[in-house]
């Protein structure tokens, strides 16, 4: 496994940016193919934006407990990509990720299309984007299952990994 980009800690727009030109740098170095590199940079993007978004819900948690900080990877293993990426979760939220993650596994190509369309017109968006847009785009993107688990840090907090195949 070949690590193209990693990153460890807490996420502003800053290192946003700096994350995705040092994709975008590496794209030759690694001689990605255009199109895998057009859904590499979606994906990143994707998983950077939801480490970002709900990390209001986990910085004081990180700041004191600087171990638990997000991270996250892109890495190549022959013919397939993988983007891991694992950030604290309130055990509170577990339901409601596990959830959308579940429905959208099941889903097939066709059925995938049609819960994206009826998610961007019906969805119920909170303040932060929500109804599990990211989670939906990852699945069209790779067409395969996002891996994930949980795992108890504290009683009110839990890691949360994501695994993302890209064939």
């Amino acid at each position: 496994m070949t690590t193209i980009l990693s990153y460890k800690g807490n996420l502003n727009f800053k290192k946003f940016s700096q994350l995705i030109s040092e994709l975008s740098e590496r794209k030759e170095e690694y001689q990605l193919d255009v199109l895998i590199y057009k859904k590499l940079i979606t994906l990143v993007i994707e998983v950077l934006e939801n480490l970002m978004k709900y990390s209001d819900n986990y910085l004081d948690f990180t700041t004191e407990n600087p171990e638990f900080q997000p991270e996250f990877s892109v890495a190549r293993n022959g013919e397939y990509y993988l983007l891991q990426a694992e950030n604290p979760i309130r055990s509170d939220d577990i339901h409601s990720v596990k959830a959308k993650i579940d429905k959208i596994n099941r889903m097939d190509d066709k059925e995938l299309r049609e819960f994206y369309r009826e998610t961007i017109i019906n969805g119920k968006f909170s303040e932060k984007g929500g109804a599990g847009l990211g989670f939906i785009e990852m699945a069209k993107i790779t067409r395969l299952p996002l891996s994930y688990n949980f795992e108890q840090i504290t009683g009110r907090y839990y890691s949360f990994k994501l695994k993302i195949r890209l064939n």
